[in-house]
């Protein structure tokens, strides 16, 4: 039997109460597994049937009282919307924090701290209006100031903040009133609304930013449905029910539990047995099976989760383009989205979803790296490299396993060779962070504006831009593109700013997915179905 055998093994054997915790313990440990994924097959060892055994038809006002657990397979580094970097940092802040705006199941902008606002100046002024009489969970005012100091100090350089970028179009913040908040811009800004949709526009209280210091990120403070209680490191965060969220009749249950549980298989076992009631993300190869058992429901997002390589361009082999090219066209995607999802994506030419619509270019094989495994080899002899050589680092998860496999194997092909180095999660996202690696494997989600997907990662100054790509000829079009409106100009740019992407290979890009979120019928309801898959536990209804 070998380690995925053994782990299906362990997991059935937990559901089942078949095992006792010391024996599973000694089991798992042998198999080396990860301080998160035995912490889940303990809940599963422990948990009882679970509301999906119960029977009993749910009440259609829900328990008030209620305790909502979600399963997700990152783990958190900071709570502090100022300093976030990764997916499930961003998803935890919709309920502990309201950001100035929204966006709804069109991707389209909403109001939400900030109930109205007028674009004036030709686009160079906003005024927002703002909700009035909301209190942060230490009581304090959200006013007009306390938006203007969170603005102002993510914009400040000494701040340090990744998010500054976003937002950096904005000179000057200014509270005229106690309900209103003026931007002045530079120039007009179309991705400004969407920015404001996540990290920049959460709102924090100022008193707790001041009293809290560098450590405000361990006990955040929002105006959110839910209010902080607790952070274990590696295994959960435990919030409750604001009781005095500004939003009446809201929210409808009184915990919430998030865990990281990055193994798949553990996570899924923990929802079968009921130890959680909702998961982020199913396994490729069970939605079939957890589509098709009453049991659960779930909610298909086609094609809002992107994997790609990240390519370092500042280490060998990665400086030569041609190498980039060459390995870009060994990788045979049909065979990724076949032997590891199981047809639950489509292959990806380029860093453009079409979740995009408009944006994305159904003519992108024409000049798209797409696999040509005899071109690749005429690339990688063009490029004069010898002995090419190369570590891709991975998240430890099975499915980026079987994905950087199919890489090596591909590229093995050609003369190419890798090696897989997997990580824990934490240290998986400090060396992107921190651009320590030759080769990494990450994935993206949806931005209400397509800004936040392109300029993140392909502007030179980029926040999330770890490959050291840099090329003056896309930074010009993006500083066009954020001054456009949204119509056929602006994707004429960004068509034009993805081409040159595509020749310059700073990713490999490989397959749009479909995300499959999951959970108990008999243990929750309403689930926003938002294409950036980010929940917001405020309406959901716990049974």
């Amino acid at each position: 039997m070998n380690d995925r055998e053994e782990l299906a093994a362990l997991t059935k054997a937990a559901e089942q109460g078949r095992m006792g915790r010391r024996e599973l313990l000694r089991r798992a440990a042998a198999l080396g597994l990860s301080a998160p994924a035995i912490a889940g097959l303990l809940a599963a060892c422990g948990a009882s049937s679970g509301p999906s055994a119960s029977g009993a038809a749910p009440s259609a006002a829900g328990d008030p009282n209620g305790k909502i657990t979600y399963g997700l397979g990152s783990d958190w580094q900071t709570l502090d919307p100022t300093f976030y970097t990764n997916v499930a940092e961003r998803e935890i802040f919709y309920s502990i924090y309201d950001p100035l705006v929204d966006m709804d199941q069109k991707l389209d902008i909403q109001p939400r701290l900030a109930k109205s606002w007028d674009v004036q100046d030709g686009g160079k002024t906003i005024v927002f209006t703002l909700q009035p009489n909301v209190k942060f969970h230490d009581g304090t005012a959200c006013d007009a100031a306390a938006v203007k100091f969170n603005l102002e100090r993510m914009l400040d350089p000494k701040t340090g903040s990744p998010q500054r970028t976003n937002i950096d179009a904005i000179t000057s913040v200014d509270a005229v009133g106690a309900t209103t908040v003026r931007l002045s811009l530079k120039e007009p800004f179309t991705p400004l609304l969407g920015s404001l949709t996540e990290g920049p526009g959460f709102v924090s209280s100022p008193a707790a930013i001041k009293a809290g210091g560098k450590d405000y990120g361990l006990k955040p403070v929002g105006t959110g449905a839910f209010t902080f209680v607790e952070w274990l490191k590696a295994d959960q965060i435990r919030l409750k029910k604001n009781p005095s969220y500004w939003r009446s009749g809201l929210p409808k249950f009184a915990d919430l539990v998030w865990k990281p549980i990055p193994d798949e298989t553990v996570k899924l076992a923990n929802l079968k047995s009921g130890a959680i009631d909702v998961i982020d993300n199913v396994p490729s190869s069970d939605r079939k099976s957890i589509r098709d058992d009453p049991t659960f429901a779930t909610w298909d997002a086609p094609g809002t989760r992107w994997p790609m390589i990240r390519l370092n361009l500042a280490k060998p082999p990665f400086n030569n383009k041609l190498v980039r090219q060459a390995v870009s066209l060994a990788v045979n995607r049909a065979d990724i989205v076949k032997a590891v999802y199981f047809g639950e994506a489509t292959p990806a030419l380029g860093p453009i979803s079409p979740v995009y619509k408009s944006y994305y270019d159904a003519s992108i094989d024409k000049y798209g790296l797409g696999y040509d495994p005899s071109k690749a080899k005429e690339k990688l002899t063009a490029s004069g490299a010898t002995n090419v050589a190369f570590t891709v680092e991975i998240q430890n998860v099975a499915s980026q396993q079987r994905l950087a496999e199919i890489v090596k194997e591909n590229l093995a092909a050609i003369g190419i060779t890798v090696t897989i180095q997997p990580y824990a999660i934490t240290a998986f996202q400090d060396r992107i962070t921190n651009k320590l690696y030759q080769a990494t494997i990450g994935s993206w989600t949806p931005r209400p504006d397509i800004d936040g997907t392109m300029y993140r990662h392909f502007a030179t100054d980029g926040n999330v831009n770890s490959m050291h790509y840099s090329n003056p000829d896309v930074d010009a079009l993006f500083k066009r593109s954020r001054t456009l409106a949204n119509g056929p100009d602006r994707v004429k740019v960004y068509q034009d700013v993805q081409k040159l992407i595509v020749d310059d290979a700073p990713w490999v890009f490989l397959i749009f997915e479909t995300q499959t979120r999951a959970w108990s019928k008999k243990a929750v309801s309403g689930i926003p179905q938002i294409p950036d898959v980010m929940v917001r536990f405020a309406e959901v209804t716990r049974y």
